[in-house]
């Protein structure tokens, strides 16, 4: 004859406790991640704007390189010895043309120009070195790549110093681009302003 033994084990209710139990933590689980997610891309974003419009501003200054090797030159705000500034205000725009102290014959007629372009939301440039010049104006900021979803709201240039002739220019830049969807049509934006005095190469 078999002694029947006790058996343990969980009743179908505790299990199905258990699983509704694990399904909410999985779900506050995921909530938390999904939020922690969405606020890390906005930072990314915002700091990402950040970075590259203050590296316009750098390019702006320090210039655009052309040329290469031994060739190589920098023009910007810093080399120039002159500027002119494009449309009806002589002393602030929101295009200007900058022109490097002239070496030899060959680089007579060079110059940088700078603008805003509306239809594109970007800052641009052309310029003249020698016989190099580019077909079309160059994108500064920002950068002309699939998924780029910045956008430059405005750009001006102001002649700051006394005088006739301009040495000092302020540069004011503002950008935005879009951080979070809110509705079909309409998104939260970050945005990012800065103005900075740039002095050109008079000597």
């Amino acid at each position: 004859m078999k002694l029947l033994r006790s058996q343990t084990g969980f009743t179908i209710t505790e299990i199905m406790v258990v699983i509704v139990i694990s399904g909410f933590l999985m779900a506050v689980a995921a909530t938390g991640f999904s939020s922690f997610f969405s606020k890390f891309n906005e930072m990314t974003k915002t700091m990402e704007l950040q970075r590259d419009a203050f590296n316009c501003l750098q390019t702006i200054k320090n210039g655009i390189p052309i040329g290469s090797g031994a060739g190589l030159r920098f023009q910007g705000i810093a080399t120039s010895d002159s500027v002119l500034f494009e449309g009806t205000n002589a002393t602030s725009g929101k295009s200007i043309r900058l022109y490097p102290p002239v070496t030899d014959y060959t680089h007579q007629n060079d110059f940088i120009r700078i603008f805003y372009e509306k239809s594109s939301w970007s800052v641009r440039s052309t310029y003249l070195y020698g016989s190099i010049q580019p077909p079309a104006p160059l994108y500064l900021f920002p950068k002309n790549t699939r998924g780029n979803t910045m956008e430059v709201t405005d750009l001006n240039f102001k002649k700051v110093n006394a005088g006739a002739v301009t040495k000092v220019l302020e540069v004011q830049l503002s950008a935005r681009v879009p951080i979070r969807q809110v509705h079909k049509n309409k998104f939260e934006y970050a945005y990012v302003n800065y103005a900075t005095r740039m002095t050109l190469n008079m000597k």
